[in-house]
This record gives C-alpha cells, structure tokens and sequence, in this order.
C-alpha cells in the first residue's frame, strides 16, 4: 500500500501562501499597510503611467505575488491608495457621530480635521495627479468622484441627520447638507493649494475658513 503524502503550500517570498487569497492577519494588515505607503510614494514620484509594481515592492518589501494577491493590478492599487486617504477624512465625523457632539463644536473639529487633512503635502499631490490623468485614464478621477466623495459624505450625513433628530438643526436632505458644508470648507483655500505648490494655509487661515463655513452653513440650512 502506497504511503499517502500530503503537498505543502506554495508559499511566497514573503512568507504568504501562494494563491487567489492570502491569509488574513495582523501580518497581511501589516503587509498591506506597507504596500500602500510605498504605493503612494511610486505614484507621485512617477506618476500612474510609469509607477511601477516591482519598485513599489522594492521599497515595501514582500512579493510582488503577494502585491497581486491583496490588489490585483497596478489600477486596483491606486485605488487603494486614494481609498486610504479618503478613509483619513472620515475619522472626525465618525467620532462626532458617536459623541453625540453638539452641532456647532462638532462641526469645528470636523472642518479643522478636514481641511488640514486635505492640504497635506500627500493629498495634494494626489490630487494634482487625479486630475493630470482626466485625458489618459478618465475612469480613476470619475470613480473617485463618484464613489470616494460619497463615502466621505456619508459619515458626516450621518452626523448631521443626528444632530437634526435632536433638534439641533432642521434639514430635509442631510446627503446634500453634507456636500454643500464640504464645499464650503474648500472653496478658498484647497484650490489656490492645489495651483500654488509653494502656498501653505496656516492655521488662523484654516480656522477662518471653519468658522465662515460654519455660519454660511447655519444660515443657509433651511434651503437644505
């Protein structure tokens, strides 16, 4: 009778299984993680274009079986890497939500945490880099519109219907509250950010903005 053997799994450079599915884990988590950050440096050192994956896992460490494994291609991973700066937006207004924040104090700390987030070094140059590649690749800042702006709406449409169930605020469409109170937030000081790459919004001028928006917010939101 022939001795049954039993095949050990492929397993990447990296220590991950080979296959369509690597195990999740504090070391998968950890891996992508690293993906991400060295990711975000390829592409806005090189652009979309030229970023390439093996440089990416160059300066990640890991595999590049494993990079495909936990992204699928080059158009997944900067999707990714814009998903990952959207969720950093969302922090604040999740926070507030469940705090039970007072509107106007929660609504501060929203818009400070916001702006400054979205005037990083990192965030700009992914902007830039989203609307330089409109002609050539369309699909990636039409998603980020349509799909990455909703999900930083959505958190703080959550936040402002609570605040309107208690009575705080009237509104009958948080969804639209929340985008023109976003609006609001960016209107001066992301575009001249976004034109000027020598220009940094200091923190009065941030807390200016906050504030602004905040009473243009409040004035208007019975048309809301």
């Amino acid at each position: 009778m022939r001795e049954r053997t039993t095949r050990r799994p492929e397993v990447a450079d990296d220590g991950q299984p080979a296959g369509d599915h690597p195990v999740e884990g504090p070391r998968t988590e950890h891996r992508r993680a690293a993906f991400l950050a060295a990711a975000k440096e390829v592409f806005l050192e090189h652009g979309y274009a030229d970023a390439s994956m093996a440089e990416i896992v160059r300066r990640a460490g890991g595999s590049l079986a494993t990079l495909y494994q936990l992204f699928g291609d080059k158009r997944a991973l900067f999707v990714a890497a814009v998903d990952d700066r959207v969720a950093s937006l969302t922090q604040q207004m999740q926070m507030e939500h469940e705090a039970n924040a007072p509107l106007e104090e929660g609504l501060a700390r929203i818009g400070r945490d916001y702006l400054r987030r979205m005037l990083e070094p990192e965030a700009l140059d992914l902007a830039r880099l989203l609307i330089g590649k409109a002609r050539s690749f369309p699909d990636l800042p039409r998603d980020y519109l349509q799909t990455g702006q909703e999900r930083v709406r959505r958190p703080l449409a959550d936040y402002l219907a609570s605040r309107s169930t208690a009575g705080e605020i009237t509104l009958s469409d948080p969804q639209d509250a929340a985008a023109v109170f976003l609006d609001l937030l960016r209107a001066r000081l992301l575009m001249r950010s976004l034109i000027d790459p020598d220009y940094r919004a200091t923190e009065d001028e941030i807390e200016t903005a906050v504030q602004r928006s905040i009473r243009i917010f409040r004035g208007g939101a019975a048309a809301l």
